[in-house]
């Protein structure tokens, strides 16, 4: 399918770059959007002929793959788009004078671009340009010469004394201190009787004390993300199981409620087999 692999190079190609990369051909977010229309009536279809088969998780699959890489590609586009935009206004203005060729970006031909993403890159131009007026901008970069620059302050200071005269200032004699210089406080004392098997002892017993930590006893908690669950209604029995992630597999029969990952549920209300009893 022509607008799949377009769809699959578009996303790789986005991904390395940081400018916005032309679209393969007009119109293509429609086209997208077909394409998923597609694939999701031509999974409806088979699993209400064939219910919830191989085939029919392959197709899930394979739309599960279409919208993460619509997910990704609508991300990276985004972000090259608000980067070129906020540039774009800051070179503009005259205080940043010219800049050589190399570092200036190129001008985007917006008509091999979605009318949207211009709508979206104006509006970021715009917001810079409100946040320019609002840290005065302009007053930030220019230098202003009609203030004067303050006088440098001295660090010779002229003593008191020099204005009195007649006067002078007698220091007091040093007196030096006899006998021993006061102990530290939190000065460590230590036991004569305390030995080498009390200290073993006492990092045995009190490790968080000691400071001494088994190193075998940090554990390493892996975190697994759990796939988003859905609580259903079964309107229809289906004669194969439902094969899910883990394995299991899972009979449907009428007015039961089952919780099933959230692209399975999904799937079967889409179907017509079941529908949404979220509480």
């Amino acid at each position: 399918m022509a607008v799949d692999r377009a769809l699959d190079e578009l996303a790789r190609t986005q991904r390395r770059s940081s400018i916005p990369i032309e679209l393969p051909m007009p119109g293509f977010w429609s086209a997208v959007g077909q394409l998923v229309q597609h694939l999701e009536a031509e999974l409806a279809e088979t699993i209400r002929s064939e219910g919830m088969t191989a085939k029919a998780q392959l197709q899930s699959r394979k739309l599960g793959v279409v919208r993460t890489a619509v997910k990704d590609l609508t991300r990276n586009r985004l972000n090259a788009f608000t980067q070129h935009a906020v540039l774009m206004s800051l070179i503009q203005s005259p205080e940043e004078g010219a800049l050589a060729p190399g570092m200036r970006p190129d001008p985007i031909e917006w008509e091999k671009h979605d009318p949207s993403e211009r709508a979206f890159y104006s509006g970021v131009g715009h917001l810079v340009d409100k946040y320019k007026h609002d840290v005065s901008w302009r007053s930030l970069l220019s230098n202003n010469w009609d203030t004067p620059a303050p006088p440098p302050l001295s660090s010779v200071h002229t003593p008191l004394t020099e204005f009195v005269p007649g006067e002078a200032v007698e220091e007091p004699p040093l007196v030096e201190s006899e006998g021993p210089e006061p102990q530290e406080q939190g000065s460590h004392w230590e036991d004569p009787e305390y030995d080498e098997e009390d200290r073993i002892r006492e990092i045995d017993d009190f490790p968080e004390i000691s400071g001494a930590v088994n190193p075998h006893s940090e554990t390493r908690e892996e975190v697994r993300e759990e796939p988003e669950m859905r609580r259903i209604l079964i309107l229809q029995d289906l004669d194969d199981p439902i094969i899910t992630e883990n394995g299991e597999e899972i009979t449907l029969k009428t007015g039961d409620i089952e919780f099933c990952p959230s692209i399975i549920a999904d799937t079967l209300i889409a179907a017509g087999i079941a529908e949404a009893a979220d509480i």
